[in-house]
């Protein structure tokens, strides 16, 4: 998948908030399973805020996903998508760059541990043990996953009315007592995207 596909589909999910029931890009159609899906995927918790606002750590960012029953989900086959408000920064640390704030999304390609860093690996060794995402594992996801602005599977875009940038560092928060929207994707053995959960969250603030 290259990444003009996929700022494609984030951009067209962040700037009209609706939901394509098929569509054609570089992810092939995307369908709706949420009301029938062969995994039942529960949010357990979110809680962050924006980094330096709310004196927070990126990596205080945390999204609590359970896998409550049904199908094994291979972990290269799961992809997931989160909108809402926040901040990441713009550049490259240490090299010049800015923080920015404003609508945010955060797209993981997969949920394995290839172009992330030694923390996600360490909070969801559980699940990563045999390549698949099994009924009562938990995935814990924080802002600060991304292994490096220049190799990542994860991927952030954030900006103001309408305009979003993905020169990002590939880290973020999300403000806290807002809303955000998580949708957890599975490519099925057509090649086809089916959401497994679509729902909005309130972001609790990490003390």
């Amino acid at each position: 998948m290259n990444i003009s596909s996929i700022l494609l589909i984030l951009l067209t999910f962040s700037m009209c908030g609706a939901l394509f029931f098929s569509i054609n890009s570089g992810f092939g159609s995307i369908y709706d399973l949420s009301s029938s899906s062969p995994a039942k995927i529960e949010i357990v918790q979110f809680s962050g805020g924006d980094r330096y606002n709310d004196t927070i750590r990126f990596q205080d960012n945390v999204l609590i996903l359970n896998h409550a029953g049904g199908s094994p989900l291979p972990l290269d086959f799961v992809s997931i998508q989160i909108n809402g408000s926040g901040n990441s920064y713009l550049g490259i640390p240490g090299s010049g760059g800015m923080m920015i704030y404003g609508d945010i999304s955060v797209f993981y390609e997969h949920i394995g541990a290839d172009q992330k860093n030694k923390d996600f690996e360490k909070n969801n060794k559980e699940m990563l043990k045999d390549g698949y995402w099994s009924a009562g594992e938990k995935l814990i996801l924080t802002g600060n996953d991304s292994e490096n602005a220049s190799s990542s599977s994860v991927f952030v875009m954030v900006g103001n009315n309408g305009s979003l940038s993905n020169n990002t560092s590939n880290n973020y928060g999300f403000s806290s007592e807002t809303k955000a929207e998580v949708l957890v994707f599975q490519k099925n053995s057509k090649n086809l995207k089916q959401i497994l959960l679509k729902k909005d969250i309130s972001v609790s603030k990490n003390e």
